[in-house]
């Protein structure tokens, strides 16, 4: 479960950190997420990309907490770390 974590958090940071390639609705729906999860006002869509940028958040793999809560997503503007509820490992 922790391997597969690792490789979670790797692919999901690519997906959302090059937002302005073919999988932009894929970083959209992270971008979303990561608000949600942060508690966050979100405007969905492209044309409310440039306020909401998915390259915001970074995904990290905790190794020192439970395997079912070892993704995490750091809010990369105000430094708070939230589990990512999305993870089902």
């Amino acid at each position: 479960m922790r391997t597969k974590a690792r490789r979670y958090v790797a692919a999901t940071n690519e997906e959302a950190h090059k937002p302005y390639s073919k999988s932009i609705f894929i970083a959209l729906e992270l971008a979303q997420q990561a608000y949600e999860a942060h508690s966050l006002a979100y405007e969905p869509g492209l044309s409310a990309m440039d306020r909401h940028l998915p390259d915001r958040f970074t995904w990290i793999y905790d190794e020192t907490g439970d395997a079912k809560e070892c993704v995490k997503v750091r809010d990369d503007q105000t430094g708070r770390v939230v589990v990512w509820p999305w993870w089902a490992g």
